[in-house]
């Protein structure tokens, strides 16, 4: 599985609404476009799938923009990999089994999957708060 810049970028995105969370104030999608280096369109489309699932929420207005929809402690990376990307899945066939003749008979199946299940693990223990947290001691 490689992650693409849609992945990267809502990450990226959503530790830039972490770190204006306890000002809760809504940030501006050029505010953010802006300081992360991301096209203001690309990150429109990014930030309508991140509302559609909940993990942040639209505020109208003059002084509107995106916050985060929950505390940054209770969104787990794997949570935006997921809407943004799909599943986490390192091969087609651990996705739907209709991807591959060999599904039944696969004999490498279960080392994608232990290595897929390892990978998701990783990024559903950490949180945008971890994120900060580290970020903040460089």
């Amino acid at each position: 599985m490689k992650i693409s810049t849609k992945g990267r970028y809502a990450v990226t995105a959503m530790y830039d609404l972490a770190e204006n969370y306890e000002e809760g104030t809504p940030v501006s999608a050029s505010e953010v476009s802006e300081r992360q280096g991301i096209s203001f369109d690309y990150l429109e489309q990014l930030f309508a799938r991140l509302r559609r699932s909940g993990l942040i929420k639209s505020v109208r207005g003059p002084k509107g923009g995106y916050v985060l929809a929950k505390s940054p402690s209770k969104i787990k990376i794997g949570d935006i990999v997921r809407v943004s990307e799909g599943p986490i899945a390192l091969v087609d066939c651990l996705i739907s089994k209709d991807q591959c003749g060999k599904s039944g008979c696969c004999s490498t199946r279960s080392v994608w999957k232990l290595l897929t299940d390892k990978v998701a693990e990783v990024l559903d223990s950490l949180t945008l708060s971890d994120l900060l947290l580290k970020t903040r001691r460089v």
